[in-house]
Formats: C-alpha cells, structure tokens, sequence
C-alpha cells in the first residue's frame, strides 16, 4: 500500500516560473512603463521638431511697400553742424568748418558761397544742392 499523496516523486511534474530578472532593480511591469514612457517621449520630441522645421507648411510671400524716400531740406543760414554732418560726404568735421565761416563772416548770401568754405568744392556742392533751402532775395 503506497500512498500516492505523500511522495515526492509523484507530485506534479510542472515546470517552476522563474521569476523574471529584474532590470536596472525595475521589476516587469515597471519595465513596461518605462518602456511606454520612452516611446511616448521619442513621438513628442519628433512631433515637435517637425513643427520646428516647419515641415508641411507652405511659405508665405509678404509685399512690402517700398520705402518712402527720406527728403529734406536745411536752411545754410540756420543749421547746425549737426545737420550738415547728415549730407553727402560731409562729415562732423566740415559740418563745424561751416558753421564756423559763417559766425565768423556772416550769413552766405547765395548757396555758392558754400565754394568758400575749405573742404568744399563744386562736385562736393551740386551733390548736396538739393537739400538746400533757397536762400531769399530779401536777405541782402
């Protein structure tokens, strides 16, 4: 009489489960999420590159009006250096000679009065004619 029950080799014959080997100390289901997570993070950062580079998009063509040109005139009896300095090859330095010429000798009675002033010469003044103010006949 053997007792089938109590016998070690009788017992069932299934194969044990070995548990599975943890990764980096996760167990399997924290492996899973990590898993997930990584992938979800990898769809994002592509999706928003794609936005970065514009990808899909069709450039848009922007008219501009062109730009208004910059006009003025200066009265050579009333400017200041600074003024002068803003026309043609005129710069800080000749801008002060002809404010200079004209305290010392009095207002330019014609635009070619400019000629007298040392720096300037005939190409140097049509350049520059017109952003000068007539001068009036009356000031004599």
């Amino acid at each position: 009489m053997y007792h089938l029950i109590g016998r070690p080799d009788m017992q069932d014959n299934q194969p044990e489960e070995t548990p599975s080997k943890p990764f980096l100390g996760l167990q399997r289901e924290d492996q899973y999420f990590l898993g997930l997570l990584v992938i979800a993070i990898l769809i994002l950062a592509v999706i928003y590159l794609g936005r970065l580079s514009r990808w899909g998009t069709e450039p848009i063509e922007i008219n501009r009006q062109n730009p208004l040109p910059y006009e003025y005139q200066i009265d050579i009896n009333q400017a200041t250096w600074v003024e002068f300095a803003q026309l043609k090859q005129i710069g800080p330095v000749l801008g002060k000679k002809i404010v200079a010429h004209r305290e010392t000798h009095g207002p330019f009675l014609s635009i070619e009065d400019l000629l007298q002033v040392k720096g300037i010469g005939p190409r140097k003044l049509n350049e520059n004619r017109i952003y000068f103010k007539p001068i009036p006949t009356d000031s004599h």
